[in-house]
């Protein structure tokens, strides 16, 4: 017998997570296709609709609106080589709101990212967790932890004062205690999402890989019957316009072994979700 949810369309749900490569697949199809609604560019979605993606797409919240059945498909990136490609194209804005401003260098910029635009987030779990319809319910009911200290470690309160020698010097119990709550606070969040949000995505795939066409098979998996803008394969905006200014695209291996350090502490509950999606759904 055939059931309701044998009859059922489907359509995708992508939600982009910033500077993991999906531009190029939302370029590739939205011009070409009106069933393909950008969340961003406010699209109407209704029954005719088989993709949605965006990076203000809701997750949990087409289950309630749609019969279809919901597909879930996302893309992602190693953490380092994400929180790199979020320097080097924050430096590009700088240059789009005045073409005479001077470069930032990373660490200034790394220990103000959080706090700082274009990125709403600097990881790509938080991104998930944001996303999701029931996260505000799971801080008020504390199954998610308070991030709101996290970044403590960046504070004047890390410094003790010396009134004799009128010194500053970094307080480390201080810093190894802000140190040890941030992971935790991260540790749990990270496994929040892992457990009730990413996990149960149909299929994730991963920037390094060949996502034009990956994309593109699942969407004949899918039966989308979309044309693709075939010239559309990469995007490389961050590294054409630091060329126009004569900058160089930083890469992990360009920074001083001790800010190399700092990323990896900094990333490292994104890290291990990211590893923990590979080991999923690699092949």
């Amino acid at each position: 017998m055939q059931t309701k949810e044998d009859t059922m369309s489907n359509v995708i749900l992508f939600p982009h997570c910033p500077k993991t490569g999906g531009t190029v697949l939302k370029e590739r199809y939205m011009n070409q296709n009106n069933e393909f609604a950008i969340t961003d560019l406010n699209h109407k979605v209704d029954q005719n609709t088989k993709v949605i993606f965006g990076h203000n797409l809701k997750i949990g919240h087409y289950e309630n609106i749609l019969k279809n059945k919901c597909i879930y498909i996302t893309c992602l990136r190693h953490p380092i080589s994400r929180i790199m490609s979020m320097y080097n194209f924050y430096r590009t804005q700088l240059f789009y709101l005045n073409p005479d401003s001077n470069d930032i260098d990373f660490y200034l910029w790394f220990i103000n990212k959080d706090v700082i635009r274009p990125m709403f987030v600097s990881k790509q779990f938080e991104y998930f967790l944001y996303q999701h319809i029931d996260h505000v319910s799971w801080f008020e009911d504390n199954t998610l932890a308070d991030p709101f200290h996290i970044n403590d470690m960046y504070l004047n309160t890390m410094l003790s004062w010396n009134v004799e020698s009128d010194k500053t010097s970094v307080d480390h119990n201080k810093l190894e205690q802000a140190i040890k709550h941030k992971q935790q606070v991260e540790d749990q969040n990270m496994n929040i999402t892992w457990d009730r949000i990413v996990s149960n995505f149909d299929h994730v795939f991963f920037q390094h890989d060949d996502i034009v066409n990956i994309f593109d098979n699942l969407l004949v998996e899918y039966d989308m019957q979309m044309q693709p803008w075939e010239d559309m394969i990469v995007t490389n905006e961050t590294k054409h316009d630091l060329d126009k200014h004569n900058l160089e695209y930083v890469n992990f291996y360009n920074l001083d072994d001790d800010l190399k350090y700092l990323v990896e502490l900094d990333l490292k509950a994104d890290i291990e979700f990211y590893e923990r999606c590979e080991n999923k759904w690699k092949h």
